[in-house]
């Protein structure tokens, strides 16, 4: 199964280069891998256009990395994408049993992995806490589902855009499969835009989380008017 692999980046010199290769090691190779470079002003373009001659690059203005990812699904050729975030690691068979997944699934499924937590600068990757992964980085679809759901969208502060885009991918019926194994190695990095609590851009949860009820108040009002 041929698939394309997408990684919105924003100032990731210092760990887009590891992530790459660990994409690059998969036990089924991608067809092509796409970077959004994301209005960064350090090296991280050119240490990805460097990687590989199946990496094609983007540059655009900061919108954030919702709309990152969306800009290289939207180029991207292949009718598989896999997302991943700049600073995460996928461990080498992890493309392939997610395939195996998906090629069993439903259509329109969304096929998710475990992960494992590990410190920014620690080569000890079996100690981190494991969670189930429903973020960008364990993310495997068909490209057609993504023109039924629609953009990822940035909320305010640049949190919870996957939030959001999952919220409705569930409401329109998508299958969640997550599966009990764990393929990729989550960054904790101080100073990225997950890390720890901010209140300005954890308000993004807060407009995700109101968007949510708003389109639930909305299918209410429509079945009433049925």
């Amino acid at each position: 199964m041929s698939y394309g692999v997408v990684i919105p980046a924003h100032n990731a010199a210092g760990t887009i280069g590891e992530t790459l290769r660990s994409v690059l090691a998969q036990s089924v190779a991608p067809a092509e891998i796409l970077v959004v470079d994301d209005g960064s002003d350090d090296a991280t373009a050119e240490i990805a256009a460097d990687s590989s001659g199946i990496v094609r690059v983007f540059r655009q203005e900061n919108t954030g990395p919702g709309l990152a990812t969306s800009r290289g699904i939207a180029e991207a050729r292949s009718p598989i994408i896999a997302t991943v975030d700049a600073d995460d690691i996928w461990l080498p068979e992890k493309m392939e049993r997610q395939l195996a997944a998906l090629s069993k699934a439903p259509p329109r499924s969304l096929v998710f992995a475990r992960h494992r937590q590990f410190s920014h600068g620690s080569q000890d990757f079996t100690a981190g806490e494991e969670r189930p992964g429903m973020t960008r980085s364990d993310l495997v679809f068909r490209k057609e589902v993504f023109g039924q759901i629609g953009d990822i969208i940035d909320p305010v502060g640049n949190r919870g855009d996957m939030v959001d885009w999952l919220a409705r991918a569930r409401e329109a019926g998508c299958p969640f499969i997550v599966l009990d194994e764990v393929l990729v190695l989550r960054r904790i990095l101080p100073g990225s835009l997950s890390y720890g609590k901010d209140r300005e851009r954890d308000r993004g949860y807060l407009a995700v989380a109101h968007r949510a009820l708003e389109r639930r108040r909305q299918r209410m009002k429509e079945e009433r008017i049925e």
